[in-house]
């Protein structure tokens, strides 16, 4: 069984369900959302998809504004799912960032094989760039989860690590301008004013 969150984002209901559907019942778990808004505000409260299929004609937000914005937030991978057949559109999509560019209609399973696809770069991408497991304290651990919000916690922990914000922001799917803020949001909390300090609040 797969255990990766793909975010749906596609003003028709019913696609969203027939997607929600093929998803599960390959094992993956399907998180949906009616508009561009709605899949933004999940993302900016901290919910971060493992991958993204995004329609690209919606009303009040297209596709195009709503990749931009999600994009300044995450590195997650977006692959434009859309019923507009056109070259120039769909090297428009690629240009701009999105790992792939799908028709509806669509085949299931060849859908379903290139999330694999992107999904497995993915995987493989966060192993070449893993790093020997750092020993946590665990009563530390116990104190900051108390005290940082679920992201804090995860960046601070990257941060004791030796994590740069840029390693931080590929391994974590987040744009550096976010993790950025985030690590500031940290320094405040913990009232300190170097990166190295950080660790004495995680490790051993």
């Amino acid at each position: 069984m797969n255990s990766e969150n793909i975010m749906v984002i596609d003003d028709d209901i019913s696609l969203l369900h027939v997607l929600e559907n093929i998803l599960t019942k390959a094992g993956y778990t399907a998180n949906l959302a009616n508009s561009g808004r709605e899949a933004l505000s999940k993302i900016e409260k901290g919910f971060i998809p493992d991958i993204i299929l995004l329609d690209l004609a919606m009303p009040d937000m297209n596709g195009f504004e709503t990749f931009s914005a999600i994009r300044s937030i995450t590195n997650t991978p977006i692959i434009f799912i859309t019923a507009i057949k056109n070259n120039e559109t769909e090297l428009s999509c690629l240009e701009l960032g999105a790992v792939d560019y799908i028709t509806k209609p669509f085949i299931n399973d060849i859908l379903l094989a290139r999330i694999r696809i992107h999904l497995n770069n993915q995987t493989h991408t966060y192993e070449k760039k893993a790093k020997v497991a750092a020993t946590y304290d665990t009563a530390k651990l116990t104190s900051m989860d108390a005290l940082l919000t679920d992201t804090e916690f995860n960046v601070g922990k990257l941060i004791a690590m030796g994590y740069s914000n840029q390693e931080i922001a590929d391994q974590l799917n987040f744009s550096y301008g976010y993790v950025k803020k985030i690590a500031y949001r940290i320094f405040d909390k913990l009232n300190i004013s170097k990166r190295t300090d950080v660790r004495e609040y995680f490790m051993k």
